[in-house]
C-alpha cells in the first residue's frame, strides 16, 4: 500500500504524504512523472518515457526528472523520531506564579516558571481564572531551562522544545487544554488552523491570511456587530470538520485599539504587553464564548484583509491557492483516515478574497454567509 493518498482537485493534484506529514499540490504533467517512478525499473526509463512523453531534450528530461524524483523522495523516506528530552518529573523546581483557570467542565492549574511564560499565556486566559483550589485540576507545568521550554503534564514525561520553537511549545499546551475540555485526543482532531472563526447559530466562517492583515481585528468588529467568536488565532477542528470553541482572548494592536475601544471601552483600562518576538503592541479582549457552545459548521473560508484605499471587495479565491495558505499556516492531524477527510473536506468548501475599509459591507457579507443554507 503506498504511503500517500492523492486527490484530484481540478487540474491539479493533491498529494499527502504518510511519512513526513506534509502536502504537496502539483501539476497533472509533474504527477504523471512521479507515476513512472513508481513504475518503472530505472530512473533512466523515466527519463527516455518523459523525453518522448513531451518531445524534451535529453539534458531537459533528465534534469526535470532528477528535480522531481528528488521532491518525492524526501517525502517518502522514513521519518527520523527525536525524542524531545526528558527531565526528571521529580525535580524540585521554583515557579514564578500559579493560576486557576477553568474551560468547560475541566479546570487548570498553570504553574509559570518565568514571568515570561506567564506572559505567554495568562493574558490570553486570565477571563477564566478561578481563585477556587480544585484538587482534580490538571497541573501544567512551564518552566525555561538551558534555552529550551518544557512542559510537564499531571506528572507525566516532560517535553521540550527549543526556543525558536516556541510555537510548537504553546501549540502543545493549547492541544492538552483542548484535549480535556472536551474528553478528547489528538487524533480526534482533523487539524487546528492559524485563523478566526465567527459564529452565527450553528455555522461559521473563518477568518485567514498573513498575520497583520487583520484577521483578529475583523474578528473583534464581528463580535461588537452581534456575532459570536467561536476561536481566535488557534482554531480546532474536529474529526467531523466542525469548529469548536476555544477561549483564548483576542489580540488587538495598537492601531486597532481607538476604534475598537469604542465599541469595547473595557480594553483602554486592559494591560499593554509588548511582544518583542513578534515586535507588536498589545491588548487583550476576553472574548463571550459561552461555556457549553455546540460545533459549528465552516460555511467558508474567508481570507480577510484590511486595506485603507478599497471600500469593499469580495471575490471567489482559487481553491489551490486557498488549499497552499491552509497547509502552511496549520497543524494537520497525521492519522491518513483524517488526512483523507480534511483533503476532501478542504476540496468542497468555498473560499473567497474580501478586502475592505467599510466595516458594515464587511459585516453584511459575512452575515450573508452565515445565513445561507447550503
Amino acid at each position: 500500500m503506498p504511503d500517500y493518498l492523492i486527490k484530484t482537485v481540478g487540474n491539479k493534484k493533491w498529494i499527502w504524504f504518510k511519512n513526513t506529514n506534509n502536502y504537496l499540490q502539483i501539476e497533472e504533467e509533474v504527477y504523471h512523472v512521479f507515476e513512472q517512478l513508481q513504475q518503472m525499473n530505472s530512473v533512466n526509463e523515466v527519463i527516455n518515457w518523459c523525453s518522448e512523453q513531451y518531445g524534451l531534450s535529453q539534458v531537459k528530461a533528465r534534469n526535470t526528472v532528477l528535480q522531481i524524483e528528488a521532491l518525492f523522495s524526501e517525502q517518502l523516506k522514513e521519518k527520523i523520531i527525536v525524542e524531545n528530552e526528558e527531565l526528571n518529573a521529580e525535580v524540585t523546581l521554583s515557579f514564578y506564579s500559579a493560576k486557576y483557570y477553568r474551560f468547560h467542565n475541566a479546570v487548570f492549574h498553570f504553574f509559570y516558571g518565568t514571568a515570561e511564560l506567564e506572559t505567554m499565556f495568562h493574558p490570553l486566559f486570565a477571563h477564566l481564572e478561578t481563585n477556587t483550589n480544585i484538587s482534580e485540576a490538571h497541573n501544567i507545568k512551564l518552566f525555561i531551562k538551558e534555552d529550551a521550554y518544557f512542559l510537564n503534564i499531571d506528572g507525566n514525561p516532560t517535553q521540550s522544545w527549543l526556543q525558536n520553537e516556541d510555537h510548537l511549545f504553546k501549540g502543545q499546551v493549547f492541544m492538552e487544554i483542548l484535549n480535556q475540555a472536551y474528553s478528547k485526543k489528538e487524533e480526534d482532531w482533523m487539524g487546528i488552523l492559524h485563523a478566526s472563526a465567527i459564529g452565527k447559530d450553528k455555522n461559521s466562517v473563518l477568518f485567514l491570511g498573513d498575520s497583520g492583515n487583520g484577521k483578529s481585528t475583523a474578528s473583534a468588529i464581528a463580535l461588537a456587530s452581534g456575532l459570536a467568536l467561536v476561536a481566535d488565532d488557534f482554531v480546532p477542528i474536529d474529526s467531523g470538520g466542525r469548529v469548536l470553541a476555544f477561549p483564548a482572548a483576542i489580540s488587538v494592536k495598537k492601531q486597532a485599539l481607538s476604534f475598537l475601544s469604542k465599541q469595547f471601552p473595557e480594553l483602554l483600562k486592559a494591560k499593554e504587553y509588548e511582544l518583542k518576538e513578534m515586535n507588536k503592541t498589545v491588548r487583550y479582549l476576553a472574548p463571550k464564548i459561552s461555556p457549553n457552545s455546540a460545533s459549528h459548521k465552516v460555511k467558508g473560508l474567508v481570507f480577510i484583509q484590511y486595506s485603507a484605499d478599497i471600500d469593499f471587495d469580495f471575490e471567489v479565491m482559487d481553491k489551490h491557492l486557498a488549499f497552499q495558505h491552509l497547509v502552511v499556516d496549520s497543524w494537520l492531524s497525521p492519522k491518513e483516515e483524517n488526512a483523507r477527510f480534511f483533503m476532501d473536506w478542504m476540496a468542497d468548501l468555498p473560499a473567497y478574497r474580501l478586502r475592505y475599509s467599510n466595516n458594515e459591507k464587511m459585516i453584511e457579507k459575512i452575515n450573508e454567509l452565515l445565513s445561507d443554507d447550503k
